[in-house]
């Protein structure tokens, strides 16, 4: 691994899991992204969502961390908290090491952080362990729109910028109607080093045309990961209505990148019903305005 930045997706999926022979190419479990820098020797990663795919992250950094390779202090930031988006965090392997330290980032809903949310999903009947049965030492912290928080290369949280910064967290947060009921935080997530940038841009229901916030949040990034959970079709459809469900077309997604400026779109949150055929289709049919565009699929992973 280089110092550059890099991102991997573990699971791209939205709404809910899916296990289909007709969905492998792209992948069924829930979202989940890991950046990825390596600072002194050690690899520094940094979670966006705990959907099922954190399950497939945490085994993948599990022999580091015991080899020593992957600092113990990791950080997760939560766009929201829908199970789908927080599904893997029970069965994230490095919370049974005692060594592990986890800061845990997401906004206040319904005056509950993300300690409460998590701790309210782990009890009996529903799981065999409670929260505060899990090994790892868990930070909890409450983040809001405007915020900037900065994660050092011993995986140390700070509002300041240091000298060793791996990642620098820009935080925008929309409220309802962008995703029902509480809304969704929007990160953009840069390299302090190379002044690369991820905009993360999911559970938003945007607009034709663009979204001015997200244009300005996202203005001049490398990448724009955008929800693309419908088609304009099942949109603008008046069979099965899913205007106001918070979600997104390709076509958004296109307009808010290229009004960002952003260099490339990666389409993701794909629509659980949207098989690896219909997902093809799709992709072979979006009108790209001039962007570079890469499908999210499991695995998949960009270096910046």
């Amino acid at each position: 691994m280089s110092n550059t930045m890099s991102v991997t997706f573990w699971g791209v999926r939205g709404s809910y899991p899916v296990a289909d022979a007709g969905m492998l190419k792209y992948g069924g479990r829930t979202s989940s992204v890991m950046f990825q820098k390596e600072k002194n020797g050690k690899i520094i990663p940094l979670f966006i969502d705990a959907g099922l795919g954190l399950i497939e992250a945490g085994k993948k950094i599990m022999p580091d961390i015991f080899s020593g390779r992957c600092i113990p202090r990791l950080n997760m930031f939560f766009t929201h908290y829908h199970p789908d988006h927080t599904e893997g965090f029970t069965f994230f392997a490095p919370n049974f090491l005692p060594q592990t330290e986890l800061n845990l980032f997401g906004m206040s809903t319904a005056e509950k952080d993300i300690g409460m949310i998590l701790r309210d999903r782990m009890t009996q009947p529903l799981y065999p362990i409670e929260y505060k049965d899990l090994k790892s030492i868990r930070h909890h912290h409450v983040i809001s729109d405007g915020e900037t928080v900065y994660i050092d290369a011993d995986g140390k949280a700070s509002p300041e910028l240091s000298k060793d910064a791996a990642y620098k967290i820009q935080v925008m947060q929309a409220l309802a109607p962008a995703h029902p009921q509480q809304g969704s935080v929007y990160y953009r997530i840069s390299d302090p080093d190379t002044g690369a940038s991820v905009a993360c841009i999911w559970d938003i229901e945007s607009r034709y045309g663009g979204d001015q916030r997200v244009i300005a949040f996202a203005k001049d990034a490398l990448v724009m990961i955008h929800d693309t959970q419908y088609t304009d079709d099942e949109y603008q459809s008046e069979k099965m209505v899913v205007q106001g469900f918070g979600h997104s077309t390709y076509s958004m997604a296109v307009d808010n990148a290229v009004k960002a400026g952003v260099k490339r779109l990666i389409p993701f949150h794909y629509n659980p019903s949207h098989t690896d055929q219909k997902l093809d289709e799709i992709m072979a049919s979006i009108d790209s305005k001039g962007l570079e565009i890469t499908p999210a699929r499991e695995g998949l992973q960009i270096v910046l």
